[in-house]
């Protein structure tokens, strides 16, 4: 578990690493300090090292490591400065790490002014700095260091965004995959158990989809996944999430939809696309399962409970909406829907079977 999160929460294990770097090669200093009669030293490190652990132990527990990150860095800058002026040049040299790691530790904008803090600090309080070409030596590395730690960290952090976008989207479509689900859904269930409004889900699968490619090939069955795709992002809301869950099979999470408005919205995408997706001279439709997500659930739960009203959409003969709403009677098909239609045109994505869908239902 804990390899797994680390891996799934990049900032987390960033803070984590520092964490374990600070305590590993602070704390025999803070030892020796005590050791060889300089208290005060040694009790600073000691500070750095336990005000780092709080720090490292919050991040763990609650998640958040965007504040974290900036009081670490903030730690790191305080205590530089601090050892620097106490110790002299050995504490100097401390302040070429602390540069290194503001960069990678918080953004560009934050690094540069505590970087800046940092340098200043220790340029004008360090009694050996007090000549004015030590001064300018001092400044110009660190200038140097913080120059490669910018471009090293700006780098990292636009690569690894980029491939984070990659793997969590689908290419053809742009929506999230399931890896993108996963994030999202745990993001979505945690707020709305946080602000205790309701979390719909909708799963939709479009119907008979090998035919479509059988018929007229599998370009142009991609070009109706991608019309599809433009067509629910088109109609969606910004806080709505729209997944691509494989093959023919889509997904869509809509925030703040009540069991009151759910099948309409539920209705009204469906009504969308069999109005104005067509292959050929045959219009494309979709069957859709829509769910509630019920607070204590897991994820799986809840995309279980989609994809089991979806195979019953199948079932009763395809291009309809069933809703299953927890602790209410499930209603057999979309006829309860069509009541509360067409009163403004509104956002779903979703998705689930595909050809494996086919073959099970006749």
């Amino acid at each position: 578990m804990l390899v797994q999160r680390l891996r799934a929460d990049f900032k987390l294990a960033v803070v984590m690493l520092f964490g374990i770097i600070t305590i590993l090669g602070v704390t025999p200093f803070a030892i020796y300090r005590f050791a060889s009669g300089a208290p005060l030293v040694g009790a600073i490190d000691l500070a750095i090292v336990l005000s780092i652990s709080v720090g490292v132990g919050y991040a763990w527990r609650t998640g958040r490591t965007g504040g974290t990150t900036l009081f670490l860095a903030i730690i790191y800058t305080v205590g530089c400065v601090a050892v620097a002026h106490l110790i002299g040049v050995a504490g100097v040299l401390w302040t070429y790490p602390v540069l290194l790691a503001n960069f990678l530790l918080v953004r560009s904008s934050y690094a540069v002014a505590v970087s800046a803090l940092a340098v200043l600090g220790v340029a004008t309080c360090d009694p050996l700095l007090a000549n004015p070409a030590h001064q300018v030596v001092f400044i110009a590395t660190a200038f140097v260091v913080s120059l490669f730690a910018y471009v090293f960290a700006s780098r990292t952090e636009m690569q690894r965004l980029q491939l984070e976008a990659v793997a969590a989207h689908d290419p053809l479509t742009g929506a999230y995959n399931r890896r993108g689900m996963g994030a999202e859904l745990t993001i979505a269930m945690a707020g709305s158990i946080r602000t205790r409004s309701p979390l719909g889900l909708l799963v939709f699968d479009l119907d008979r989809f090998k035919l479509v490619n059988d018929r007229y090939g599998h370009e142009a069955g991609d070009l109706v996944l991608v019309r599809i795709a433009d067509l629910v992002r088109g109609s969606t809301r910004i806080g709505d999430r729209f997944f691509r869950l494989g093959g023919e099979e889509f997904g869509l999470l809509v925030p703040g939809v009540d069991s009151g408005s759910l099948a309409a919205v539920a209705e009204t995408l469906r009504a969308a696309v069999e109005q104005e997706i067509h292959c050929g001279d045959q219009p494309v439709t979709i069957s859709i399962g829509a769910t509630l997500f019920i607070p204590g659930e897991s994820a799986a739960d809840l995309l279980a409970r989609a994809d089991e009203a979806m195979y019953q959409a199948k079932r009763e003969g395809r291009n309809r909406v069933v809703c299953r709403i927890p602790g209410e009677h499930y209603p057999p098909s979309s006829a309860a829907a069509a009541a509360h239609l067409r009163h403004r045109r509104h956002p779903a994505q979703a998705g689930t079977s595909a050809e494996a869908n086919e073959r099970r239902i006749p």
